[in-house]
């Protein structure tokens, strides 16, 4: 069985990335592993969309922080609506991500690791938690 070479983070910390940073922290998770995901073989990630999602969650987080204080109430309800749409365009992505992620390593290490239900339930972070403790 090969080693992973995955960047092991405190999964505490990444659940705290996630929320301190209104999720832009989940498609960056992607990028700033594509070399361990590419060393996994062959893992259909499209980096493109991750990209796309990072710039819409950083740009949505920015608009949370600073908040309708520059539009009208049409433009509230515009960026609010936006934020629905890119919301669940990004789970989508995310899920994607996740589950390819997942049966890479699984393929790479010819068992079953990931508990499917918690995959969804945790994304990012219960993959996080079981590269941690794979050795």
């Amino acid at each position: 069985m090969d080693e992973l070479t995955f960047k092991k983070t405190n999964t505490a910390l990444t659940v705290v990335l996630t929320n301190v940073t209104f999720g832009v922290y989940l498609p960056y998770w992607f990028i700033s592993r594509r070399d361990s995901i590419s060393q996994l073989g062959k893992v259909q990630l499209n980096y493109n969309w991750l990209k796309f999602l990072f710039v819409m969650y950083a740009f949505l987080a920015f608009y949370f922080v600073i908040g309708g204080a520059f539009l009208t109430e049409m433009g509230i309800d515009f960026m609010d609506t936006f934020n629905i749409i890119i919301t669940f365009i990004g789970l989508g992505i995310t899920y994607y991500s996740v589950f390819r992620v997942a049966e890479a390593i699984e393929e790479k290490a010819g068992a079953e690791i990931f508990n499917r239900v918690l995959l969804v339930l945790f994304h990012i972070w219960y993959l996080q938690y079981k590269i941690n403790r794979y050795e």
